[in-house]
């Protein structure tokens, strides 16, 4: 384990923005922390990129508290749409970068850059959104820190750019393995990648689980109304769907083996995602009790 969040929380004036959260992330992990927008993930990831400091709980680093803690700022690096100095472009950033991470390579960003055909001499505030996001990814794919945290990472990029990225990050990974912690609302992207998933709603932490096991916890049925009704009597619906006399039903918990007249299949995760968000705030919904 390289980091534990324990029982973190974070306000700003009277809005509670994370709720007592709670989880671990260990070295060498890919984990998707998930949530639709406004969920908290930003805020988050600021605070485990050491800037801003939780209201409540604490951050440990390798056992020893994150705030101000100069050895730890060498070992995470925070990539994030508010992060970059606007006025200076992508060889002056890199020539920052390398004085900043020892481990920063230069070669390998220009290499990149020029596979993405990025201007390295144009300002990074007259870049296009979609040339922005490619900046930051690229410096956060080349600098090599044991915590690599990225918040939207391809945040305006076109298809091919989206691809090529994750390619890439594939490649790094492979060459020079570290932890990685990547929000997204589109979890269907980056599925293949990931080892671990945690989904935040509102600043509550819902899942913190092994997509593994997590992909076993959950599955549809379907078939006519009444059937499936019947079958998922005693179990926990996440979420259902009618068209015409047909019913798909997604549940939770052990898969058990239906009538020969329903179908059963998996849940992806990004249905779990969907599902599981649907569900937690028709319980925090006063109209639905």
């Amino acid at each position: 384990m390289i980091l534990a969040c324990q029982n973190i929380s974070k306000a700003f004036g009277t809005t509670e923005i994370i709720k007592n959260a709670s989880f671990h992330i260990e070295e060498r992990e890919k984990t998707a922390l998930v949530g639709i927008n406004g969920a908290g993930k930003t805020t988050l990831l600021r605070m485990i990129g050491n800037l801003i400091q939780p209201s409540d709980g604490q951050l440990l680093w390798e056992g020893k508290p994150l705030w101000e803690n100069p050895q730890a700022q060498q070992q995470i690096f925070l990539s994030t749409e508010k992060s970059w100095f606007s006025e200076l472009n992508a060889k002056e950033i890199a020539r920052w970068m390398k004085r900043s991470y020892p481990n920063f390579s230069s070669e390998q960003f220009f290499a990149w850059a020029k596979r993405f055909e990025l201007n390295c001499k144009t300002p990074n505030l007259k870049l296009s959104t979609g040339y922005r996001s490619v900046l930051r990814a690229l410096l956060a794919l080349s600098v090599h820190t044991p915590l690599l945290l990225l918040d939207e990472p391809t945040l305006g990029m076109d298809a091919f750019h989206r691809e090529l990225f994750y390619k890439l990050l594939i490649e790094s990974y492979t060459e020079s393995p570290s932890c990685i912690l990547l929000s997204t609302h589109l979890i269907s992207e980056v599925e293949g990648l990931l080892e671990r998933v945690t989904i935040i709603d509102h600043g509550k932490l819902l899942v913190d689980e092994e997509v593994e096991t997590l992909l076993e916890q959950g599955y549809c049925v379907s078939g006519r109304i009444a059937e499936v009704d019947d079958f998922c009597a005693d179990k926990r619906v996440i979420g259902s769907n009618v068209v015409g006399g047909l019913k798909t039903s997604a549940i939770l918990g052990k898969r058990q083996t239906p009538p020969a007249s329903l179908d059963i299949s998996g849940l992806s995760l990004q249905q779990l995602f969907v599902q599981l968000v649907g569900s937690a705030a028709d319980e925090d919904d006063p109209a639905t009790k």
